[in-house]
């Protein structure tokens, strides 16, 4: 099918790496390795962010978790847009249709603003009965209401610096979003104590703070982006020649349901494991969000790696180029499977010392690294789990994703987090078990449905 965008003059490629030119690991290695660096800032960010939140309070540490896989299933449709926009633009640029990548940008984007607005409107009027309807505590709710309502509020520019950012990797480019996202980490790490303690004539904001850090530095990387853009030195631009085109919003919006249905079950089955996960206490509910603060640091090098392997698969089926597209999966799994490898061993012989650095009090120790020993012996098949899903979704196939997450998160997590505690008399160890059995149900099911190659043949 054909994307019916009125055609712009094509803009020379003069930043991106032009397909097939590089060798397949080569060309995996530049799309992924800025995205690495940007993800390792972010992964410090996470850590300095926890460990300010937590001079605050195990309190403070539950609110704040409980108002991040709150933010995680309400940017689910977003999740979906920026992957239907990655496939489109890199299978149009593999393609060398470059008139073409300018008018997908402009259509994701103005998507984008629209679903800014709505979480914004969640966040002003039902942040705080959000919190309480997970069961938090007043005093949790208290922090969590107020860090998810800032945070929600300014979503916006998170939202455009992520689409925009995503385009930039879409075309090869991934040096420029990543200079820019160290700008803004180094900023957010600099603002969080500020923001949060307070210094000088700058109020202690509290947990507020960490969110105001996050949105401020964002919103000043959206800025940086554009201000690229439109100097006209890559394939994107945001042309006038292109006019909008509603019939091309439901294409997107096909490929990016979907993918937004597989984040919804995911953030879904995280919101109610930490339900399930309240019931033993506020203890639990901060072990677990250090827990899994460690895992989305484990993870980030994997999202680099994926999203490239995701790059790679979308411009070489534009380009007719299938045994490349496979090559850069292979090579994306040996990459990322070795560093997860490592990451499980540090994970499972520092367990303790690592919960109890963001849990001074130590209350959150025992259940925390009872998470780590029971989770990390299985990261490398939630490693391979990942990269399948990532080149799946980079082919447009994002039905399959979808399929395997709903079975193992929904059909076998949550009843079986329900079940076993109480059958097998583990307490919250049977959660853990759960979460490892469904590890292992959405890696055999990704497995088949990748292999069975149908992803290949998917007509955008």
């Amino acid at each position: 099918m054909e994307l019916k965008l009125m055609k712009s003059p094509p803009v020379a490629p003069v930043l991106a790496n032009p397909v097939n030119e590089q060798s397949v690991l080569q060309s995996l290695l530049v799309i992924a390795l800025p995205i690495m660096v940007s993800n390792l800032l972010q992964s410090v960010l996470e850590v300095v962010d926890l460990y300010f939140v937590g001079r605050l309070g195990a309190e403070a540490i539950a609110g704040v978790s409980m108002s991040l896989v709150l933010i995680i299933t309400l940017m689910t449709v977003v999740i979906g847009l920026n992957t239907a926009t990655m496939a489109f633009i890199a299978r149009a640029y593999g393609a060398r249709e470059y008139d073409r990548v300018g008018g997908i940008l402009v259509h994701s984007m103005i998507a984008g603003a629209f679903f800014a607005l709505m979480l914004a409107g969640i966040g002003y009027f039902f942040a705080n009965d959000i919190i309480v309807a997970l069961g938090a505590t007043p005093t949790v709710a208290s922090f969590g209401g107020r860090y998810l309502s800032v945070f929600l509020l300014g979503i916006g520019s998170m939202i455009e610096l992520w689409i925009l950012s995503s385009a930039f990797q879409s075309v090869g480019n991934a040096r420029t979003p990543m200079i820019v996202m160290v700008i803004v980490n180094i900023i957010n790490i600099v603002l969080n104590p500020l923001l949060i303690f307070g210094a000088g004539p700058v109020p202690a904001f509290g947990v507020v703070g960490s969110a105001l850090a996050t949105v401020g530095s964002r919103s000043l990387g959206l800025i940086l982006l554009i201000y690229v853009v439109l100097g006209g030195k890559t394939p994107l631009t945001f042309s006038r020649s292109n006019r909008f085109d509603p019939s091309f919003l439901v294409r997107l919006f096909r490929v990016a349901i979907p993918n937004s249905v597989q984040s919804g079950m995911r953030s879904l089955s995280f919101i109610l494991l930490m339900s399930v996960v309240a019931i033993f206490g506020s203890s639990a509910v901060s072990a677990y969000g250090i827990a899994i603060r460690l895992e989305f640091i484990a993870l980030m090098p994997g999202f680099a790696i994926a999203t490239a392997a995701a790059v790679l698969v979308g411009q070489n089926i534009g380009a007719c180029r299938l045994d490349r597209a496979e090559s850069g999966v292979r090579y994306a799994l040996l990459l990322y499977g070795g560093i997860m490898a490592v990451t499980a061993c540090v994970y499972f012989f520092f367990a303790e010392g690592l919960i109890g650095f963001f849990d001074p009090s130590g209350v959150s120790t025992v259940i925390g690294a009872g998470y780590l020993h029971t989770i990390t012996p299985f990261y490398l098949l939630n490693a391979v789990a990942i990269i399948l899903s990532f080149a799946m979704n980079g082919a447009g196939a994002t039905t399959y994703p979808m399929f395997a997450t709903t079975v193992a998160l929904i059909l076998v997590q949550i009843p079986l987090a329900i079940i076993l505690p109480g059958l097998l008399g583990a307490g919250i160890v049977g959660v853990w078990i759960a979460i490892v059995i469904a590890i292992i149900v959405q890696f055999g099911l990704l497995g088949y449905l990748y292999q069975r190659g149908s992803w290949k043949k998917v007509c955008l």
